[in-house]
């Protein structure tokens, strides 16, 4: 088919490959010129359309050419010559495949930079964590926290990460710590029930009732209510001496599990000490 004008999909896929290559965004750029050179076949361009394509095809090889990326991939392989890549008119699809080709070898390399970089960052945060586990089982409190609190400031986005280093605080009798790095767990993932039970165990060894009760507020909105977690409020309030609070969570929990013999038993308890009293 012969025509003064370019195919829309041509002109579109050489700007996009211009634009993504701009961007330093290689494989997308190279698919994208790919495509269009492959819209090209069987087709003849005349005049000035066909001047302009082949122009923009001839700046964006030189630009490939020119690219650090694309060099150092040639290098890595050996390759120090330049061109790496050339352009004939009337050989489009020749240049289409050795894009694709490139492209596969490119996108190959940078998986495999992935995994380097992702193994390397795994092994940077277990021995961190390790390294703080241990000065913690050694006694050095002071120097089990510094790497503890690395590993929190480079992996705390990572899930469940400081959950992790929460519970070994709290193993060790930091429950300060402990509660500080449960709460920076919930501001960050507010459904990760560990940490919403490691704040509140937390405050209770360090007799923090009224933070304590905030935290199970918290769980309640959160995860919504549960027997479970009323008998457990119930004990708290009976650790704050606060009885009438604490046979109010009963109440609750036997509302919603009747035959809830924990339940039962501290019910019993509760207005055992009631009559005491």
């Amino acid at each position: 088919m012969m025509t003064s004008a370019a195919p829309k999909p041509v002109r579109e896929n050489i700007a996009r490959a211009k634009a993504y290559l701009r961007r330093d965004d290689l494989p997308r750029s190279m698919a994208a010129m790919a495509t269009a050179l492959r819209e090209l076949k069987g087709t003849r361009l005349i005049g000035q359309a066909r001047f302009e394509t082949e122009v923009n095809i001839h700046e964006y090889v030189t630009e490939l050419n020119r690219h650090q990326a694309v060099r150092r991939f040639f290098e890595a392989q050996g390759v120090l010559s330049t061109p790496f890549v050339t352009y004939a008119k009337g050989a489009e699809t020749e240049l289409a495949e050795r894009l694709e080709s490139i492209r596969a070898g490119f996108e190959k390399d940078v998986a495999a930079h992935a995994a380097q970089h992702a193994a390397k960052v795994a092994h940077r945060k277990e021995a961190l964590l390790r390294s703080g586990q241990e000065k913690l089982d050694a006694g050095d409190a002071p120097r089990g926290r510094s790497f503890l609190k690395r590993a929190a400031d480079e992996f705390g986005h990572e899930a469940g990460v400081l959950t992790d280093i929460g519970q070994r605080l709290q193993r060790a009798g930091l429950l300060f710590e402990a509660a500080e790095m449960f709460e920076n767990a919930i501001a960050a993932f507010p459904k990760d029930g560990h940490a919403h039970a490691g704040v509140v165990a937390a405050y209770m060894g360090l007799q923090e009732y009224p933070k304590a009760e905030m935290a199970y507020t918290r769980a309640l909105k959160q995860f919504g209510t549960h027997p479970k977690t009323l008998v457990n409020m119930a004990r708290m309030y009976l650790a704050w001496r606060k009885r009438d609070e604490a046979w109010t969570h009963i109440q609750r929990a036997l509302q919603l599990a009747p035959g809830d013999a924990e339940a039962k038993a501290l019910l019993a308890e509760i207005e055992g000490r009631g009559s005491r009293r």
